[in-house]
This record gives C-alpha cells, sequence and structure tokens, in this order.
C-alpha cells in the first residue's frame, strides 16, 4: 500500500536539477512537472521509486522528458526501459516510517474495539 503524501525538499523549485531543467525551455518545464508527477506516483502505488515503462503514459511522460530527466540526474535508467527516481528511498524512509507506525496503530485500536464491542 502506497503513501497518501510524498515527502519533498523544500528547495525543490531552486533544486539546482530543477533549474537545469527550467534552462531547457519549455520540454524542461515538462520534464520538471513529470518529476514531480513520478514522485508522487511512487509514493501513491509504493514502488520505491521505480517507474515502468507502461507507467510513463499516467505520469504525463513521454521518451524526451524521460531522456532528460535520466541526463539531469534526477531517473536512473534501469532495464528494460524502466526508470529509478533518484536518492527516493532515502527521501521517504521518514514517510514509510510513519505509515508503518499508522498502520499498526489501527489495527491496535481495530484490536481493542473488537475485544470490547465483540462481533
Amino acid at each position: 500500500m502506497g503513501l497518501p503524501w510524498a515527502r519533498t525538499d523544500t528547495n525543490l523549485p531552486t533544486h539546482d536539477k530543477i533549474l537545469d531543467l527550467i534552462g531547457m525551455g519549455p520540454k524542461g518545464k515538462g520534464a520538471a512537472f513529470v518529476y514531480v508527477s513520478s514522485y508522487l506516483y511512487a509514493a501513491d502505488n509504493g514502488t520505491d521509486g521505480l517507474i515502468k515503462k507502461a507507467v510513463l503514459p499516467f505520469i504525463h511522460c513521454n521518451p524526451a522528458e524521460a531522456k532528460l530527466l535520466v541526463a539531469v540526474g534526477l531517473w536512473e535508467a534501469e532495464p528494460p526501459g524502466n526508470y529509478r527516481i533518484r536518492n527516493y528511498g532515502t527521501k521517504q524512509a521518514v514517510g514509510f516510517a510513519q505509515q508503518a507506525l499508522h498502520e499498526a496503530r489501527s489495527a491496535a485500536g481495530k484490536k481493542g474495539a473488537d475485544s470490547r464491542w465483540g462481533d
């Protein structure tokens, strides 16, 4: 199960790799949007940063944008035709821990309610 939100750096709009993309004009701006979309897709679907080739249309990505994201170092190419968001796991580690804590608390609450109220 994925997270209903994703962690990101507050400096994302001014990150050097994003600025490199923006400097490339409209295609770079499109790739920057794809990066954000890929980040959210990975969090929502629990992919640990893996972006499969079949998913590209769903995150509004075309092959040229994928190449730009690899070129600036935001994505890494993974054969056959897949991609991985660079450093995704490091940035989301706290989020995954919080999700596990939430799920454990929810299960404990359900168990307590079941024992109190029965079936």
